[in-house]
C-alpha cells in the first residue's frame, strides 16, 4: 500500500485537528506535519517532502498565496486550497490561488453539514492529486511538445461553437486554452467544469476577470453571441440544442456521477451542429468526455485533447486518445491557437 503524505496549512488549531482527524480514517494517508502560517508552510514543505499540501489562504506572518507561489518555486507539490463559499468575492480568491499554483479549491465548511460533506470527499481528493503533475515552469517535456506543434490548423471548420470540458486541474488549463483566442472571435464557448458544487459563480467571475470577456454561468433558453464564454451550473446538464439555444437539464440522471457531464455536451453538440464544433478535453481523472468526444468526431466535429505532458492528470485524455476520439494532444494554450487557425483558415 502506498501512503499518500500530507501537510495540513491553517491557522486555526481547531481546523488542523479536525482534518487531521478526517485524514486518519483512511489507513493510506500520513499527516507528515502542520503549520499555522505561510512561512511555516514553506519551510515544512521543504524539510518534509509531502506529497500533497492542504491550504488556508487567510492566515498571518504570510498568506497562504505567497506560500503557494514560494513553494511552487522552491519544491513543487500538489496544493488544495480550503476556500470559503460565504461571499462570491471569496470564491473568486480561492481561483487566484490556482492562478499561482494550486491545483484544487475546496469549499472551507462552516456547520456540521459542510465539515460531513468535507469528511466524505476529501480523502478522494488527496489521492487523486498525490499523483498529480506539477512545475514551477513549462518541463522541457511540454516545451518540446510545443515545438513539434503543427504549424497548420486540422482541416478548415466553419466553428461556431468550442465546447471544453475539464476537471482536476481544470480551472488554468481553461484560462490558458482560452487566453490565445483572440478578441471578439467568431465563437460561443461552452464549458462543463467538474468543481466543486457552488465554486461555479467564483470560477465565472475569476475568468471574466482574467479573460476581460463575457463569462457568466449559462442560463436554460438563452442563445450566447460570438464571443461569450458560459460555464455549466451545478445539478444540471448543459445541452446544446439544434437552434443554438442551451438547455439546462436537472431531471436526466447523472452520467458516470457526473451532473454536469462532459459527455452530455458533447453528444448534445455532436447530435446539433457536430461540422460548426470544437470539441476540447482538458486534464482530469476518469473518462468523462470521452464517449462524447469520438460522437462528435464521427458526425464530422474537430476534436482535440490536452497532452500527457501538460496534464495534471491525463486520465480523461487518455481515454479520449486510446479511443481514437481526438484528432490531436497538444497543451492547452497550443490547443487555443490551433482553434484560432481553423476558423482563420475559413475567413481567408
Amino acid at each position: 500500500m502506498t501512503v499518500v503524505r500530507v501537510l495540513i496549512v491553517d491557522d486555526s488549531l481547531s481546523v488542523r485537528a479536525v482534518l487531521r482527524r478526517f485524514l486518519s480514517r483512511a489507513p493510506d494517508l500520513e499527516v507528515v506535519g502542520e503549520a499555522e502560517d505561510g512561512a511555516a508552510a514553506v519551510e515544512a514543505a521543504a524539510a518534509l517532502g509531502p506529497d500533497v499540501i492542504l491550504m488556508d489562504l487567510q492566515m498571518p506572518v504570510v498568506d497562504g498565496y505567497t506560500a503557494i507561489e514560494r513553494i511552487m518555486a522552491n519544491r513543487p507539490t500538489p496544493i488544495v486550497v480550503l476556500s470559503s463559499l460565504a461571499n462570491r468575492d471569496a470564491m473568486t480568491t480561492g481561483f487566484e490561488a490556482i492562478r499561482r499554483g494550486a491545483l484544487e479549491v475546496l469549499p472551507k465548511p462552516e456547520d456540521p453539514a459542510s465539515w460531513e460533506q468535507l469528511a466524505a470527499s476529501l480523502a478522494a481528493t488527496v489521492r487523486e492529486l498525490a499523483g498529480a503533475t506539477v512545475a514551477s515552469a513549462p518541463s522541457a517535456a511540454v516545451g518540446a511538445r510545443l515545438a513539434r506543434a503543427p504549424s497548420a490548423a486540422p482541416s478548415p471548420h466553419d466553428l461556431r461553437w468550442v465546447a471544453v470540458g475539464a476537471s482536476t486541474g481544470g480551472p488554468a488549463a481553461v484560462r490558458a486554452l482560452l487566453a490565445e483566442l483572440p478578441p471578439d472571435p467568431p465563437v460561443s464557448v461552452l464549458v462543463v467544469q467538474h468543481i466543486a458544487a457552488g465554486f461555479e459563480p467564483g470560477f465565472a467571475d475569476w475568468l471574466a476577470r482574467e479573460l476581460r470577456a463575457d463569462v457568466r454561468l449559462a442560463q436554460d433558453g438563452e442563445a450566447p453571441q460570438s464571443g461569450a464564454v458560459r460555464i455549466a451550473r451545478a445539478g444540471a446538464h448543459l445541452l446544446l440544442e439544434p437552434d443554438g439555444a442551451l438547455r439546462l437539464d436537472a431531471q436526466r440522471p447523472p452520467r458516470a456521477g457526473h451532473r454536469p457531464s462532459i459527455d452530455e455536451l458533447f453528444l448534445s453538440c455532436a447530435a446539433s451542429c457536430p461540422r460548426q464544433t470544437a470539441g476540447v478535453l482538458l486534464t482530469g481523472m476518469g473518462q468523462d468526455g470521452a464517449e462524447g468526444l469520438l460522437a462528435l468526431r464521427q458526425a464530422g466535429g474537430l476534436t482535440m485533447a490536452q497532452d500527457e505532458a501538460s496534464a495534471v492528470v491525463f486520465g480523461m485524455p487518455r481515454v479520449a486518445l486510446e479511443r481514437g476520439a481526438a484528432e490531436l494532444a497538444l497543451p492547452p494554450r497550443e490547443l487555443g491557437r490551433t482553434l484560432a487557425r481553423a476558423w482563420q483558415r475559413v475567413a481567408v
